[in-house]
């Protein structure tokens, strides 16, 4: 009789029961790990687009890449971590170069002067430098024919960023 009653009563076994909370703990864990790297790409992303490091190198490349494409294929001045760039005014009715914009980098910046131009090639009344990019670790510019380059590598500390842009010159 006895037998009778173990055989026909319902449960679970300590086996089974092992058994099951060993695969909800390993369940859990994945899904854990799932939930934590997940949250851990969302913050690293929203860090790199709201990061001045992004945002600095747009700006610089869509400055640089506007002066290239106005500027003349006639002259340009190369030097160690900077480009001197000359344009028209107004390439409509201008016969002669009369701008230029010099972007250097001083520090960690990257800087942007722009001026006027005489008769003689002599620069002056020039504006006050524009930072176009803070946190920069180098910048080089390189010049082939009517192409400019400008390779920039920006780096806050948490986050490094290279910015390789160039451009045609557009006007003889």
């Amino acid at each position: 009789m006895r037998q009778q009653t173990f055989k026909n009563k319902l449960g679970f076994t300590l086996t089974e029961l092992a058994v099951v909370i060993a695969i909800a703990s390993i369940v859990m864990l994945s899904m854990g790990t799932v939930l934590v790297d997940t949250q851990r790409g969302w913050n690293q992303m929203f860090n790199r687009v709201n990061n001045g490091v992004v945002n600095d190198g747009y700006a610089a490349r869509k400055a640089f890449d506007a002066v290239v494409r106005k500027s003349s294929k006639i002259r340009e001045e190369l030097g160690d971590g900077e480009v001197v760039l000359y344009y028209y005014n107004d390439p409509a009715s201008s016969t002669r170069l009369d701008r230029y914009a010099r972007f250097y980098a001083a520090d960690t910046e990257l800087l942007v002067v722009y001026g006027k131009l005489d008769s003689e090639w002599n620069q002056y009344e020039q504006t006050s430098p524009i930072t176009l990019a803070d946190n920069v670790e180098a910048v080089n510019f390189y010049v082939n024919g009517a192409c400019v380059q400008m390779v920039l590598r920006l780096d806050n500390g948490s986050e490094s960023l290279i910015v390789l842009t160039s451009a045609i010159r557009h006007n003889e």
